[in-house]
């Protein structure tokens, strides 16, 4: 059931509450903070993203899946661009959707990037010249940049949340 939901376009409200009805345990998602050598940020262009559609590369954990397997294998699948997931940055929930989230750091290390059916584009970002990204993303970073260096930081932000863009 949810890869039909992840392959129909329905309105994301909608999305989501057919997933906690399919699922009544939690997601198990991921989510990349990719830097390369100048500090900037990969950011992708997502096709089903109609208000913010830049945000960071990720998606759902498969079975038996580590967070960076997983973080390196939707990535390959959504652009082409091979990475390497280096380690745990934060965990974090949403409440207003069935998940958890894995954000892991890694770095671009080959491959040529190709669109998809979820990706239109990618692009390197500084942090004060990120495109206009949704409320949830900002709030990522923010957490990320109070987490003390080397640890493991912690978030809980509705995906939903306000943000002056």
């Amino acid at each position: 059931v949810y890869t039909i939901l992840k392959r129909v376009h329905i309105p994301p409200r909608l999305h989501w509450q057919l997933a906690r009805l399919y699922n009544t345990h939690f997601l198990l998602g991921v989510a990349g903070i990719i830097t390369n050598e100048a500090g900037e940020l990969l950011l992708f262009r997502h096709t089903y993203r109609n208000r913010h559609p830049w945000g960071t590369p990720g998606g759902w954990m498969e079975r038996s899946e580590s967070p960076l397997a997983a973080l390196e294998r939707e990535v390959y699948e959504e652009s082409a661009l091979i990475i390497k997931a280096e380690r745990m940055l934060l965990l974090g929930t949403t409440p207003d959707r069935p998940k958890l989230e894995f954000v892991v750091g890694g770095r671009v290390v080959g491959g040529d990037f190709r669109p998809s059916r979820e990706v239109s584009e990618y692009g390197w970002f500084a942090r004060d010249k990120l495109p206009p990204l949704a409320a949830f993303h900002h709030h990522i970073l923010r957490t990320l940049d109070a987490t003390p260096p080397g640890e493991l930081g912690w978030y809980e932000a509705p995906w939903l949340i306000a943000h002056p863009d």
